[in-house]
């Protein structure tokens, strides 16, 4: 991060995070040899300075591993603004799956019209036909064998077209068609749950739509739909399936058991 995330308060609760290391007689590095900790994250807590931490789950992850180690009870310092995350998730994710739906009704709508159109047109032919009945009553004979012949070849042609046309767009676009229905039947959920304490990020096409620490017991649950990642942090702590598929946290995390896993279109 590039903006400093420090204020009085975070630096107050940081030096009773540095208080109570001395108290017991560690350096940072013991400390962070025994949380398997970045040293770096170490120091940007007890100086109270959150600049280093990508972000505020992370943050409050460490913070709450260093202060249970410590035993000590600190509220975490409010530098980062709180703007209702639940609830912007959840519009968010409503906003996501109503957009996904668009394509779908777009060419349910052109199909639509199309039989609309064929059908109209077959209704106006019929209504040519019997007005063409009842002026040939009043024309010659002449005129009326080449007004009927003409009337015979446009009908023709103005009842084939439509109907060759919706034709042509069926088969040229049934694949796609089918996709979207067969896309509509997949849940596209995604389903966690929590052994111990973990914090996760879920971006959606690169913007950040979940940000939270969760507990022993928690149970997480998102409507979403691909392309996006699952950032998180105490890899082991947690389990999950997405479309009812496993995932695996644990086999590429690093060794502070961050893990990102990406589901990409496929």
């Amino acid at each position: 991060m590039t903006t400093e995330l420090k204020s009085a308060n975070s630096a107050k609760v940081g030096k009773i995070f540095k208080d109570a290391r001395n108290d017991i007689g560690l350096s940072k590095n013991e400390v962070a040899h025994a949380l398997v900790m970045n040293i770096k994250y170490i120091q940007a807590i007890e100086s109270g300075n959150y600049s280093s931490f990508p972000s505020e789950g992370f943050a409050r992850a460490y913070f709450i591993k260093y202060q249970d180690f410590l035993s000590i009870n600190c509220d975490f310092p409010s530098i980062y603004n709180e703007d209702n995350r639940k609830v912007e998730i959840i519009e968010k994710s409503i906003t996501k799956i109503n957009r996904s739906l668009i394509p779908f009704f777009k060419k349910a709508l052109i199909i639509i019209f199309i039989i609309f159109v064929s059908f109209s047109s077959y209704n106006a032919i019929f209504n040519n036909d019997s007005s063409t009945n009842s002026k040939n009553n009043s024309v010659s004979n002449s005129q009326n064998d080449q007004f009927i012949a003409q009337e015979i070849s446009n009908n023709i042609a103005e009842k084939d077209q439509p109907l060759v046309f919706e034709e042509d767009f069926y088969e040229e676009n049934k694949a796609n068609i089918e996709n979207e229905a067969s896309n509509l039947m997949v849940d596209n959920k995604l389903r966690l749950n929590f052994f111990d304490q973990c914090w996760i990020e879920i971006y959606s096409r690169n913007e950040l739509i979940a940000n939270q620490l969760f507990q022993q017991g928690d149970v997480y649950i998102l409507d979403i739909k691909k392309p996006f990642k699952v950032v998180v942090g105490d890899a082991d702590n947690v389990e999950g399936t997405y479309n009812g598929d496993s995932i695996d946290f644990i086999t590429n995390a690093n060794r502070l058991r961050v893990n990102t896993i990406t589901f990409n279109d496929e």
